[in-house]
């Protein structure tokens, strides 16, 4: 009925307290499989998972040599036995209710591609001036709710119907990480390519995992950069041409919103509990993300388009 996909690359130790809340509220009540994929890992993980699977029958190692998070994801779904894919990231934790709620939408079958709550967790001390909703894809609904077309689910808690992924030939390998370097855009992209053949994608608050937020995350560099690269997808992944025009549109559009939120956001610095940081991020975070676009348009990264 289900198959767990979970993509791994050189994070044994997390890799761990992942695996230990899944066997921890692995559900007995419907049939599942967990398919973890090794992506050309270095450290420890390959020995971990040939223990893992020792352990548990219903859990199956898969080596995936191509290095990049789609390529893993396609070669999970391309491994799996069962009908629906539940995509989870190697540096979660699963909320104990979270396969109860899977079990409830795969029956109702109302929706065939969901994506659910990620809450952040910390296993280091964070910073007085970092804030939980910048870990966090935490929407206003509080119960299944369709996404609107500008709206996408996270690929970190992603249930999906594997029809979908043979239909739309997976995951494009043109997006997303690549062993340490950081990208992003695959599942918006697969997501454009669901919504355009008419099927729909919806949110659910209930399927909740707690993401891991290392150190390197609570900083404002990382915090800058992360969404200046997401802007550099950004476009092509939702289906607008990477061009020098759209790319002029995201740079008006980002010194636009520079300007709002720098005014917005200036009065805020008088409060007690809003630093500096604070500051940089909510006024740089957003416009970065079109300037993003528009550097990715004037250096003509072409990106495919079915």
């Amino acid at each position: 009925m289900l198959s767990i996909v979970i993509c791994t690359f050189n994070r044994n130790d997390i890799l761990k307290i992942c695996l230990e809340t899944i066997v921890k509220y692995f559900p007995t009540n419907f049939t599942v499989e967990m398919i973890v994929v090794n992506n050309n890992s270095t450290d420890s993980t390959a020995q971990t998972l040939t223990d893992f699977a020792k352990t548990y029958s219903w859990c199956k190692v898969v080596n995936e040599p191509k290095q990049g998070l789609s390529h893993a994801r396609n070669a999970g779904f391309q491994s799996a036995s069962h009908s629906w894919i539940l995509y989870l990231d190697d540096d979660a934790k699963i909320d104990q209710n979270l396969f109860n709620r899977v079990h409830e939408n795969m029956k109702l079958q109302t929706y065939q591609c969901i994506g659910g709550m990620y809450l952040p967790w910390y296993m280091d001390e964070k910073p007085k001036w970092f804030r939980d909703k910048w870990a966090s894809n935490q929407l206003a609904y509080d119960k299944l709710h369709l996404l609107h077309m500008n709206q996408f689910a996270s690929g970190g808690i992603f249930l999906i119907h594997k029809s979908l992924l043979k239909k739309h030939k997976g995951f494009s390998t043109t997006y997303g990480m690549r062993g340490k370097h950081l990208g992003y855009g695959e599942e918006t992209d697969l997501q454009r390519r669901i919504r355009k053949s008419g099927q729909k994608v919806a949110y659910d608050p209930e399927m909740i995992i707690y993401h891991l937020v290392p150190p390197h995350k609570m900083t404002v560099s990382w915090q800058l950069k992360s969404s200046f690269k997401m802007g550099q997808t950004f476009l092509a992944s939702i289906g607008y041409p990477n061009n020098v025009i759209s790319g002029f549109l995201a740079l008006f559009i980002g010194f636009l919103q520079l300007l709002v939120f720098g005014m917005v956001c200036l009065p805020k610095l008088f409060k007690s509990e809003y630093f500096i940081q604070n500051y940089t991020v909510d006024t740089l975070r957003k416009p970065l993300k079109w300037f993003g676009a528009f550097w990715a348009s004037i250096t003509f990264r072409k990106r495919p388009l079915s």
